[in-house]
């Protein structure tokens, strides 16, 4: 989507091929601006499908779009454990290597 593209814009595009339930432009938490994909929810499978074919690869706020099915999000890895410090607040390094 264009950096341009607002919920209210995405409603409007997607709005004639049936109900929508949500029309969501995702942004960054920092910034606020566009990431540049968002979301549409239709009510029934069948909408979303005329959609998908009425939208995919046309033009909206000045760029080509192209609307594919959401993906289930993939579980996230587990963060890496806290490294530990010493007393005297230096951080030690466990990799051993030399060289010679």
């Amino acid at each position: 989507l264009s950096r341009l593209t607002t919920d209210e814009k995405l409603r409007e595009a997607f709005s004639p091929f049936g109900q929508l339930l949500e029309a969501k432009v995702i942004t960054d938490r920092v910034s606020g601006r566009s990431k540049g994909f968002g979301f549409v929810r239709y009510t029934t499978i069948e909408e979303a499908s005329n959609a998908r074919e009425g939208m995919n690869a046309k033009f909206l706020d000045g760029w080509v779009i192209f609307v594919d099915p959401a993906k289930p999000r993939q579980p996230r890895p587990p963060p890496p454990p806290p490294e530990q410090q010493s007393e005297t607040g230096f951080r030690t390094n466990k990799t051993v290597g030399w060289c010679g």
